[in-house]
């Protein structure tokens, strides 16, 4: 799996399954907003279109992609759908606790090598702690 930073969604996996999902369902509006041209960041247009059915339609190409049931495959495949849960709750979705529990169980138990393992942990203990804090 390629990684270019230390959030769970910075890979390939996770980036490919949120841009297939978010395409799905906003189509040419996320094309337009994702222009080169736009000056919007990648994170605000999440937050202006994250929605249940971009949750839904991410998680659904994922398990297209790895070929199963991610959030069940391997460490990267659950990183990936980890990733995918992370964006949309940075997005200030309310999402069922059984996901947030899941996610934390993944992010707890992630055993990878990432190529900045200490900004890697600094930046897992800050998804750890919004997830709880969503929890409560």
């Amino acid at each position: 799996m390629g990684y270019w930073g230390v959030k769970s969604y910075e890979n390939d996996l996770a980036h490919d399954a949120l841009d297939a999902g978010f395409d799905r369902v906003h189509e040419d509006r996320y094309e337009e907003l994702m222009d080169d041209r736009n000056p919007l960041p990648y994170e605000k247009v999440h937050e202006q279109l994250a929605n249940e059915e971009t949750l839904k339609e991410s998680l659904a190409a994922l398990d297209e992609m790895v070929e199963g049931v991610a959030q069940e495959l391997d460490d990267e495949s659950k990183l990936a759908w980890a990733g995918v849960v992370i964006r949309h709750v940075e997005c200030r979705m309310d999402l069922p606790r059984e996901m947030l529990e899941a996610t934390i169980t993944i992010l707890e138990n992630e055993d990878l090598d990432w190529p900045r393992p200490t900004e890697r942990k600094i930046r897992l203990e800050k998804e750890l702690a919004l997830l709880r804090k969503r929890l409560a």
